[in-house]
């Protein structure tokens, strides 16, 4: 019996020997295969698993606690408008979806993978909330909503100016998919993006008066405050080996993040937004009814404050790399280039 397998398994090895299974081809291009976990950052293995132990749930926020009836009819739509013109910038979804493809398609280390996944799913719940402020308080605002009035009339037409600009950004997005950004540029786009989401958020959690908003800013306060840490191991690890004209590159996003991101963070700015005559005059009075309604939106003064601080922070950690901020007049810093930016540089800004 021992003899006959031990025949049997000559033979079958014989066999196999002569059926060796020929070397796969190579793999061309930018792909997502071949599969690997390297790791080179573990700080970054860190920021992920702090980013699991801090998911939360958007429906859980204490949303029977905002009431219709705690605001009047012009506060409801001031504070609808606010949320609207957010959602401008959280819906970055599919803007985060693209890097995380870039990052699979160069073969980043794994845990940048698992952190541009995890901030997929942080900018959906973002918008979620806004969605969810919107319907507590004026249900299909703005899509289908029908004005009563001059006042919503403005308003309306105000939050629809705002998402044509987002409709220009996100032509120049698709445009841009195709160009051979570098991670530090990206990276450097969505810092700007982040530092600005993380001061103001924080600041608005501050101010509000309302325990439902309090705690939305809150939330995303502090997932804005891992994506900038996130941002920030990447460029500590590229910044160093960067050229001279990838720095030119990188001063002039951090202009066009400031931009972009200026109608929720500032004012907006006409470098990169079309706007109508008297449009800044309405944003201006719902944003202040919106204020006074408790949503702890910030003054112009304590925007530009706040605002002009975080950057000058980004300044000093930037210059260790001879990249320079450009010059920002509308919060006071005038040290830097003078930078002129184009739709196509807006192109890379998420938040």
């Amino acid at each position: 019996m021992q003899k006959t397998k031990f025949i049997y398994f000559s033979i079958f090895k014989h066999i196999m020997e002569n059926k060796r299974i020929e070397s796969a081809p190579k793999i061309e291009g930018q792909n997502i295969f071949p599969v690997e976990w390297e790791v080179e950052t573990p700080e970054l293995v860190d920021l992920y698993e702090r980013a699991k132990k801090e998911a939360w749930n958007a429906s859980d926020m204490p949303w029977n606690s905002l009431s219709p009836k705690d605001f009047d009819e012009d506060q409801k739509i001031a504070i609808s408008y606010w949320f609207s013109v957010l959602a401008t910038f959280e819906r970055a979804t599919p803007v985060f979806a693209k890097a995380l493809i870039k990052a699979y398609e160069t073969h980043a280390e794994q845990p940048v993978k698992f952190m541009f996944a995890s901030l997929v799913g942080d900018e959906a719940r973002h918008e979620e909330c806004c969605m969810k402020c919107v319907n507590q308080l004026c249900p299909l605002w703005p899509w289908k909503w029908k004005a009563r009035n001059s006042f919503e009339e403005e308003a309306l037409k105000a939050v629809n100016w705002i998402y044509y600009n987002g409709s220009r950004y996100w032509r120049a997005f698709v445009k841009a998919t195709d160009e051979k950004y570098s991670l530090p540029i990206l990276f450097t786009s969505f810092m700007m993006a982040e530092t600005g989401a993380t001061t103001i958020f924080k600041s608005m959690a501050e101010r509000a008066k309302h325990e439902t908003f309090r705690e939305i800013f809150l939330n995303i306060h502090r997932d804005e405050a891992r994506h900038l840490a996130f941002t920030w191991y990447m460029l500590k690890k590229k910044l160093p080996y960067v050229g001279e004209e990838e720095k030119k590159q990188i001063t002039k996003q951090l202009r066009a993040g400031f931009v972009f991101l200026s109608p929720i963070l500032l004012e907006p700015i006409s470098e990169f937004w079309k706007l109508p005559p008297n449009f800044l005059d309405w944003h201006r009075r719902l944003e202040e009814i919106a204020r006074d309604a408790g949503l702890g939106v910030l003054s112009l003064e304590e925007k530009v404050k706040i605002w002009g601080n975080a950057v000058k922070t980004v300044s000093a950690r930037l210059k260790q790399y001879g990249i320079e901020v450009p010059s920002m007049p509308e919060i006071g810093i005038y040290s830097g280039e003078d930078v002129k930016i184009t739709e196509e540089d807006i192109a890379l800004i998420g938040l």
